[in-house]
């Protein structure tokens, strides 16, 4: 085939066709072009046409794959979006919560410091009011007491003679006492 190569620049120049030569109609090149693209057609589709096709469907595959991966993602993507939506959304009600049970603790502690401060208060009355009381009580006491010994003085001096008698004294209390009762 080298050979015939060689062979056609000096047909063409032999010729003064030029380039035209090229497309003259010949019987029998036509014929044995045919017959060589034939041949080569199979061989052809094999090795080149196959494995064109085999990687455009595997593009086309993989196109398609990262469709479908890319839907799954954004998918996934949606729902971690509306789960973390929920959970923040869960987390500020519980905040919210949380605050509402720390005052109202804050109002029953004040409430509990009220109630016992003034428990302590009707406490420290009480207590005085008896102290009060035990103080009148032993100012009585003590003003019976006095009152009995000036009567005792006062009629001793009324009538010159001594009046120790326990059994007078008793009188004198007695008498006290029930005047003081009246």
């Amino acid at each position: 085939m080298t050979a015939n190569l060689l062979f056609v620049p000096a047909a063409i120049s032999d010729g003064d066709k030029g380039l035209g030569a090229l497309l003259d109609f010949i019987p029998g090149a036509t014929i044995w072009t045919w017959i060589a693209f034939l041949v080569a057609l199979p061989v052809m589709w094999k090795m080149v046409y196959g494995p064109i096709t085999k990687a455009l469907e595997d593009r086309d595959r993989k196109v398609e794959d990262a469709i479908a991966a890319a839907e799954v993602a954004r998918q996934q993507a949606e729902q971690q979006m509306a789960q973390a939506k929920a959970e923040l959304d869960k987390a500020r009600a519980d905040s919210k919560r949380m605050v509402e049970e720390a005052v109202a603790r804050a109002e029953r502690q004040a409430e509990e410091a009220q109630r016992a401060a003034e428990e302590r208060m009707k406490a420290q009355q009480a207590k005085a009011q008896a102290e009060i009381d035990a103080q009148k009580r032993a100012a009585l006491q003590e003003i019976r007491n006095e009152a009995v010994n000036l009567t005792i003085s006062a009629t001793k001096m009324l009538l010159h003679k001594d009046v120790n008698d326990e059994a007078h004294r008793q009188l004198v209390r007695d008498f006290v006492a029930g005047g003081a009762r009246r």
